[in-house]
């Protein structure tokens, strides 16, 4: 008799009706107790796997007062290794023009800012991805003084940038998933995020902003600026070489790096709804000074009439973090291993590529239609 209870509750005469549409209602019946019976048969069934989940690494699933204290220790232990690996062959060119750092306080310093780099990359929330591409965002322009400025070569610097980068990034790709965005999907924006035609097209965009914005200064105030304020540099000329042509060229890991941390977090984060993918909103209401908090007095004058979106609070959060990061990690590096190199000097140039981020950023604003 249990069952019989499904059709007795939807529809109790079924089963004595000699109306011909019965039968047809027999079998919605039918699928009414399949739907309901089920989930009662596969309560002992093994949890089903979101996709999600069943793409996170298995190492991710750790608590996370063990993750962090591995990824420091990879990082660290990557960092030892790689660098004795190739300490043959970019040694000698980093140490002709580098400090002597032997001494317990500048080696604490670097170590405490490494570690203050990973705490907050993992207090962040940021994937291997992002942490890959601010790390390019943030070392680039250090190689890229040595290789203008004081003709270190071009193989040595680049082979020092993708060891840095990998030091972060192994460790997170060991220890976290990967952010909504950066994973496939098939939501409109996780789509146009994930597009290779987009991103290429991004990317060279994001490059030649760079480009614009390094070879203006090259070609105006920075030279004579960075000789008034480095003792030491060996040559100008690679400076005066420069074109947007090949600074593009050369940024291209710059352009990569910024779809990656600024364009894809924008377009392909959950509830980030624009024009990509049309989400229904309550009616707006008309702006009210009175009852407006402070952000969205800033949003309203800014022309945000409706406030800012969640796409654009994503932005303006990244576009600090990459500017802060760049401009910290830049001036840092060059003040303490750069010989020759004075604070108002390496404040200098660490201030181009953070205009360069903030340019690239309000471009991304629009390109993402904000």
């Amino acid at each position: 008799m249990a069952s019989h209870v499904p059709f007795l509750a939807v529809r109790p005469n079924d089963q004595f009706s000699s109306d011909p549409t019965s039968s047809q209602d027999s079998q919605l019946s039918e699928a009414a107790k399949r739907d309901l019976l089920d989930p009662i048969a596969d309560m002992d069934a093994p949890p089903i796997q979101s996709p999600r989940a069943a793409r996170a690494p298995a190492a991710s699933r750790l608590p996370a007062f063990v993750r962090f204290p591995m990824v420091v220790i990879i990082s660290l232990a990557l960092s030892t290794f790689f660098n004795t690996l190739i300490a043959d062959f970019t040694g000698y060119e980093l140490a002709a023009v580098s400090r002597d750092v032997t001494s317990e306080s500048q080696i604490a310093t670097l170590m405490a800012w490494k570690l203050v780099e990973l705490g907050f990359a993992w207090w962040a929330g940021y994937d291997w991805q992002d942490l890959s591409s601010l790390a390019i965002l943030s070392n680039l322009p250090y190689y890229f003084l040595l290789t203008t400025f004081y003709n270190i070569d071009s193989s040595a610097a680049a082979i020092s940038l993708a060891i840095e980068t990998a030091v972060i990034g192994i460790p997170f790709a060991l220890l976290r998933p990967l952010i909504r965005a950066h994973e496939p999907g098939s939501s409109p924006n996780q789509q146009v995020a994930q597009d290779r035609f987009v991103g290429v097209s991004v990317g060279l965009l994001g490059a030649a902003i760079y480009a614009v914005v390094i070879y203006g200064s090259l070609y105006t105030w920075l030279p004579v600026y960075l000789v008034q304020n480095f003792d030491g540099l060996r040559s100008l000329e690679g400076a005066h070489n420069a074109s947007i042509p090949m600074l593009v060229l050369s940024f291209l890991p710059l352009g990569w790096a910024t779809v990656q941390f600024l364009f894809t977090p924008v377009v392909g984060s959950h509830g980030n709804p624009g024009i990509t993918d049309p989400a229904l909103y309550p009616e707006k209401l008309p702006f009210d000074g009175e009852a407006a908090t402070f952000s969205d007095t800033i949003a309203y004058n800014l022309g945000f009439s409706d406030g800012f979106s969640k796409r654009a609070e994503t932005l303006f959060k990244r576009t600090a973090v990459l500017i802060a990061c760049s401009t910290a990690n830049t001036f840092t590096r060059v003040l303490l291993t750069v010989e020759g190199s004075e604070p108002v000097g390496a404040a200098g140039w660490a201030s181009v590529w953070g205009v360069a981020a903030l340019m690239t950023s309000v471009v991304y604003g629009f390109v993402a239609n904000e």
